[in-house]
């Protein structure tokens, strides 16, 4: 039984979803305005955004992006705005709750230049992007990330600067990448693509790129922002950080399922089993939370005979979960209908495919790099041959074998330790109850 839906929702969803491909609208005073498509990818740090990506007329993913500074308002104009979309494509698509700076490596992979955060918000008009040229202030942004780069709007001081980082100064009819020494090979190749994207898709071509590669220690017109030459000296070293070689076993721990309920008019969530869920426990009369921990995200199931309010307060429940629970804020959260779940649900139930509409689980690959001094681990979503980084450990997870594929380039301890790494990875991912099954290892 389909799901029962509304049949009001703002206008400017009217087409929504008719192509294949990706829409975006932002947030404006609880309501919606189309974001012009050359400045897909741009995010204001204060505002809203709903991301539509169709597949086909029976297929779609819709985000809702949350801005570190925006507004209690905006956030709730967005749920609801997402809630109108939902109601305007049938009740069909999966949601995803994105939150800066920790978004899905799915939300990435339609920014394949990145994406990049801007100061201020919708009081600020498109024109924050698209200034004159003329009486142009310069704005500078911080490219961090192998695979998923954010470029993210930091002060034009040198205290904002860092060896190990590409930095890009937007100058309006003048554009720099600065790539310091110690900064990666796919941070510098997103960091021009970036500033090839502000040129081509913002600027109609007008402005000139310059890459400061050999002197970016030298370049007077960059320096002369910065406190001049003598600066360089002063510069800091990359920071540390990032993820620790518990990556996956942190992701792969015990996994909660509840069941939700509002009947009484207040959220009640009963649990049902901690472990291994069984796919036999959801209920189509029912809404459930799967609780995968803090590297899994939570999920919420609306069975399909739910009622439309239960269906609409699906987000709603899963703040307040991630609340009561204590979670961060930025915890990645999914409504998956019953019918229509992907397989980053499906996942951590090892009897899907017995129980459920049999799932065909999708190969994934990793690039693994310790360049910051830690094991750093980013998942490449939607991935080609292309994407193996000759600088860096992949590893890639073909259900029954895992192969790490180990550049040329990698650094002497990744090398070293790709074998370790890879044992950790298994010890982790066979913690899933759909890998249970035999799985060796393949080094390349």
């Amino acid at each position: 039984m389909a799901p029962e839906v509304s049949r009001k929702f703002d206008p400017k969803f009217k087409n929504a979803g008719k192509q294949p491909g990706l829409q975006i609208w932002r947030i404006k005073e609880f309501s919606v305005e189309d974001v012009p498509k050359e400045l897909y990818g741009n995010f204001f740090e204060g505002d809203s955004y709903i991301i539509l990506h169709t597949k086909n007329s029976n297929a779609f993913d819709v985000h809702f992006w949350l801005g570190r500074k925006t507004s209690q308002d905006e956030m709730g104009t967005a749920a609801i705005k997402t809630v109108e979309l939902d109601d305007a494509l049938g009740g069909l698509p999966v949601q995803w709750r994105e939150v800066q700076d920790h978004e899905s490596a799915l939300f990435f992979t339609y920014f394949k230049n990145g994406i990049k955060y801007l100061d201020g918000g919708h009081e600020s008009g498109f024109n924050h992007v698209v200034d004159k040229l003329e009486n142009f202030k310069p704005k500078l942004f911080h490219c961090k990330g192998k695979r998923n780069v954010r470029c993210t709007q930091v002060p034009v001081v040198k205290e904002s600067l860092n060896l190990g980082d590409v930095f890009i100064l937007d100058k309006g009819k003048d554009l720099y990448v600065w790539m310091p020494p110690e900064s990666g090979r796919l941070e510098r190749m997103k960091g021009v693509q970036q500033a090839e994207s502000i040129r081509d898709q913002e600027r109609a071509g007008r402005p000139k790129i310059h890459v400061l590669d050999g002197d970016w220690n030298t370049n007077a017109e960059w320096w002369k922002h910065f406190g001049g030459k003598q600066s360089v000296g002063w510069i800091k070293s990359p920071y540390g950080g990032g993820q620790d070689e518990n990556y996956w076993l942190d992701k792969t721990a015990e996994i909660t399922l509840y069941r939700c309920s509002d009947s009484s008019g207040k959220l009640t969530v009963e649990k049902i089993k901690t472990g291994h869920p069984d796919a036999k426990s959801l209920d189509t009369k029912d809404a459930f939370i799967v609780d995968a921990d803090i590297g899994g995200g939570i999920f919420v199931w609306i069975g399909k005979q739910c009622n439309p309010t239960e269906r609409k307060n699906a987000m709603d429940w899963a703040a307040q979960f991630l609340e009561k629970q204590m979670r961060p804020k930025w915890t990645q959260v999914v409504r998956v209908l019953e019918g229509a779940e992907p397989e980053a649900f499906t996942q951590w139930f090892g009897n899907w495919n017995e129980a459920k509409k049999p799932v065909q689980h999708q190969p994934k690959l990793f690039q693994v790099s310790n360049e910051s001094g830690k094991l750093h681990v980013e998942e490449i979503a939607d991935f080609y041959q292309e994407d193996l980084d000759g600088d860096d450990v992949m590893i890639l997870d073909g259900i029954n074998i895992i192969y790490v594929w180990v550049g040329a380039g990698a650094n002497k301890d990744e090398k070293e330790h790709a074998k370790a790494t890879a044992e950790i990875y298994l010890k982790g991912s066979s913690q899933l109850p759909n890998y249970k099954n035999m799985r060796s290892l393949l080094f390349h």
